[in-house]
């Protein structure tokens, strides 16, 4: 019968590895990476300790698989000394993709080819931009409810190893008053929109994707309430809207001594604007050992980003 320590054996030669075995841990070597990887069915946090100590002057990728349950402070210890931590779900996943490639299916994901990976993830693309963006309602009617997340944990981890070493993410639900606006600027020409007021800090933001609202989401989160009421929020968000329609609307000419500024007026109300409710967006927050960083669960997109000694925010 295989141990644990065999599968993980199998699964470094199966990526060309040598694997050799020294005081207990599992070593894999290449030419172009190296690997140690702590394998234990139960594992203790003195386990843990005398890991990071004895392969601190290791160069390369560090590893602790065990199918056993792991104290979360340990796990934190081993993200800020950027050690991978395996569970059992990833040690299960690993074995299932080396037996599915040895089918033929080379198309399954493997978590040693992400540890092993000199690549950096690419950057969330901005969403394409819409005329008029799409709302996929909820099915119950709620004054409430939630931007449905595309951006998993799996996801933002992969993300944040690679921006600030992340070792803590926390699901947040912020909340938004959404207003869907209409501009008819001239010669029958319109431009759609959502503005978004953050219930929190009274920012603004236009949104221009498509987005469904759900009613639940199954991942563990907090939900942040609201600051701001809608009454103010809808102030808020007719000053941005009018701040825009004035943009497509003035003409400045400017005559030397002196500018005229030219109003084409709409055959119709030039704005049309209806509220749609409060709504939460998640957002995933990360800290990690070279920074934190805010990341819009539903379109991927890094909303702010602090990295120690240099802050870089993205709007």
């Amino acid at each position: 019968m295989n141990t644990l320590k065999d599968h993980l054996t199998e699964i470094l030669r199966s990526r060309d590895f040598e694997v050799a075995e020294k005081n207990g841990y599992l070593y894999g070597s290449r030419e172009d990476v190296s690997v140690v990887v702590l394998v234990a069915s139960d594992m203790l946090a003195d386990d843990v300790q005398d890991f990071v100590r004895n392969v601190s002057d290791f160069q390369g990728r560090k590893i602790v698989a065990s199918i056993g349950k792991l104290d979360e402070s340990v796990q934190t210890v081993l993200q800020k000394q950027g050690i991978y931590y395996w569970d059992r779900e990833d040690v299960e996943h690993e074995i299932g993709s080396l037996q599915l490639r040895s089918l033929g299916s080379e198309a399954v994901k493997s978590l040693l080819d992400e540890v092993i990976s000199d690549e950096l993830p690419q950057r969330p693309a901005e969403p394409p931009e819409q005329s008029i963006p799409v709302i996929v309602e909820s099915a119950v009617e709620r004054s409430e409810r939630i931007v449905k997340p595309n951006f998993s944990l799996e996801d933002v981890k992969y993300l944040a190893r690679h921006e600030v070493q992340g070792y803590r993410y926390d699901l947040e639900l912020v909340p938004h008053y959404l207003f869907h606006y209409v501009l008819n600027i001239e010669d029958g020409k319109q431009r759609a929109g959502i503005v978004a007021v953050n219930a929190l800090t009274e920012q603004i933001e236009t949104w221009r994707w498509g987005f469904e609202l759900v009613d639940t989401i199954d991942i563990q989160h907090t939900r942040r309430e609201p600051k701001v009421d809608q009454e103010k929020a809808g102030e808020l968000a007719r000053e941005a809207i009018t701040k825009e329609y004035r943009s497509f609307t003035e003409q400045v000419k400017d005559f030397g001594h002196s500018e005229i500024i030219e109003r084409k007026k709409p055959h119709k109300d030039p704005m049309v604007v209806e509220p749609k409710g409060l709504v939460y967006l998640p957002v995933w927050s990360v800290e990690g050992k070279g920074g934190a960083m805010i990341v819009n669960s539903s379109s991927g997109k890094i909303i702010s980003e602090h990295l120690h000694g240099i802050e870089a925010k993205r709007g």
